[in-house]
């Protein structure tokens, strides 16, 4: 079968569009619309293998240097752990584990990895979470027909999430489900690797449907509405489709990184933050998201004065004024203070 026809028929089974095959490729456009592009051959096998589904049967690799080079930076995924979820075969080996690999993650090359997962790149283990992930993608399907989020739907939902998960003790990261697939955003949660930094939060595109991931290990729920309001005001912010990850203060922060195959663009996350303080959240409100209610701390008043640049005096007074705060409370001693 020709490449042309195999990546028809990958289309059509996938629905995949060409600008993802590029990217997953590592590929440009006319060297994969080429009769007799042998890289594109290959890369397009080593990602998506043959219909058979059999390892050996894809292409070899042009020398031992070649091999050896990109065999120790698979070596760097979490190759024990997808061997026990039964992701790659465990009697894999040199060349095939490259090829079980590059299957699995269905990348055409290490550009391809690039570029499709350049969200991990200015991480400490970038192999260890776009494998993550990768995880993440198999669960979610893409969808046949083109999807626009409704923006003023999201920004709904999420101001209910704002104002009523607190109050009702219930589990918010369920009522937080239900309210971003109302507006056709998936929320699922993926079991982290241990050989990298638990990761706080990852968003990204399958296909046209946006998906927030988060590890399924607990997470405070200040922390939890704190990344997941970063990521929904990602995915508002930018109409391409880009990719963002969260990481903890044990791991080297990532930047926001545009998917494109030609030139990624950082874009800064201050603007997703922007997002947060702007649009959707007073200061007062963004206190109570993230402090959850806890204005009683000295602590939580002392941080937001330094983030909004305001004194904390004023900050309590605000705070009472919306009636978040007893007007008989201790932190008045912030408004006499000098």
């Amino acid at each position: 079968m020709s490449l042309k026809e195999s990546i028809k028929q990958l289309q059509k089974r996938e629905h995949i569009t060409q600008d993802e095959l590029l990217r997953r490729l590592g590929c440009s456009r006319s060297s994969l619309m080429e009769r007799n592009s042998d890289d594109a051959q290959v890369a397009f096998q080593l990602a998506f293998g043959s219909d058979s589904g059999r390892i050996s049967e894809a292409p070899s690799f042009k020398n031992e240097e070649e091999l050896e080079k990109i065999l120790m930076w698979v070596r760097k995924f979490p190759i024990r752990a997808l061997q026990k979820m039964g992701h790659i075969p465990e009697s894999a080996k040199d060349a095939d584990l490259v090829r079980a690999v590059f299957k699995f993650m269905q990348i055409g090359s290490i550009a391809g990895f690039e570029n499709y997962y350049c969200a991990t790149l200015p991480s400490a283990n970038p192999q260890t979470y776009a494998a993550w992930i990768r995880l993440g993608e198999l669960q979610v399907k893409r969808l046949a027909t083109e999807f626009t989020p409704d923006r003023n739907a999201i920004i709904s939902n999420l101001k209910f999430l704002r104002t009523n998960t607190f109050f009702h003790n219930k589990d918010i990261r369920s009522i937080a489900r239900e309210a971003l697939h109302a507006c056709g955003i998936e929320l699922i949660e993926v079991e982290p690797f241990l050989t990298a930094p638990t990761p706080i939060c990852a968003f990204y595109w399958r296909g046209s449907r946006p998906v927030i991931q988060f590890p399924t290990t607990k997470m405070e729920d200040s922390k939890f509405l704190e990344a997941l309001f970063h990521a929904v005001g990602h995915l508002l912010l930018h109409a391409k489709h880009t990719s963002c990850l969260q990481l903890g203060a044990l791991s080297q922060q990532a930047k926001v990184s545009e998917m494109h195959a030609a030139r990624p663009e950082e874009i800064l996350e201050l603007e997703a933050d922007r997002f947060a303080q702007d649009i959707l959240l007073s200061e007062a409100e963004e206190c109570e998201l993230i402090c959850c209610g806890r204005f009683y701390e000295r602590r939580c008043i002392q941080h937001f004065s330094g983030v909004f640049h305001v004194r904390p005096g004023i900050l309590v007074e605000r705070l009472q004024q919306q009636g978040k705060l007893n007007r008989r409370t201790l932190l008045n001693d912030f408004k006499i203070a000098v």
